[in-house]
């Protein structure tokens, strides 16, 4: 068996939003540079791919969370991630909604820097992403008002268009993962033994290779935090 302590350190992301705002669009194109419109699916998809992050190789799991089931506070893969990535649609208020209340509940029960990272003291990082700016004619959400909800809830904040491969995508996700304290060790949990299909390979402007999967997840590990609890109704 490898010794996972001797492989890079493991960031994980939970990108969550309702159906149909891109989130799984917005993923594969940060990941592999293409482009594959929008799908919708009722069950979570993890992409797992080394990155450079810092000049250093990093590997980066991300769980698609499925908005099939916006009725149900994500908590459990909200507890696996290292950090969080808010998305919704400008064209779509009830997008912006979701993600508000999800921002919400976050504030009135922060979770804390991963365990496993040797910090619990730290703040999860947070960022909130409005896509669909190619499509501002069908505009729902100004821009002050994403702005306004992220500094509220102390996340850093982005418009981009993910079918127009906007920097703007790079740069939010960058920024975030550079918030993350990498670890000094990996997990010791991986979900290498759940099946998957293979993305494909490309290469980012800095020359390092990145390859991918993307695995069925329809349930993540158990956290090791205590658990969130939903905010009250």
């Amino acid at each position: 068996m490898r010794d996972e302590r001797a492989g890079p350190p493991r960031v994980r992301i939970a990108v969550i939003g309702s159906s149909r705002v891109g989130k799984s669009a917005l993923i594969v194109r940060y990941l592999t540079r293409r482009y594959i419109g929008e799908y919708h699916s009722n069950t979570d998809l993890l992409y797992k791919q080394t990155v450079p992050i810092n000049g250093m190789p990093v590997e980066l799991e991300v769980i698609d969370v499925s908005g099939s089931n916006t009725d149900k506070f994500p908590a459990e893969q909200i507890q696996w991630a290292d950090a969080c990535l808010l998305v919704y649609s400008v064209t779509d208020r009830s997008s912006f909604e979701y993600a508000t209340e999800v921002l919400n509940t976050l504030k009135k029960n922060p979770p804390q820097g991963s365990p496993a990272h040797g910090s619990t003291s730290a703040t999860m990082p947070l960022a909130l992403l409005g896509n669909k700016t190619d499509l501002d004619h069908l505009r729902q959400v100004p821009t002050k008002e994403g702005q306004a909800m992220s500094q509220a809830h102390g996340a850093s904040f982005s418009e981009a268009s993910v079918a127009d491969n906007s920097g703007d995508l790079y740069r939010c996700v960058d920024r975030l993962l550079a918030d993350v304290r990498l670890p000094q060790r990996t997990r010791k949990f991986s979900v290498t033994k759940m099946l998957g299909s293979l993305i494909g390979t490309t290469t980012n402007s800095s020359g390092t290779s990145r390859s991918g999967s993307v695995v069925a997840c329809p349930r993540v590990p158990a956290p090791s935090r205590p658990p969130l609890a939903a905010a009250a109704p």
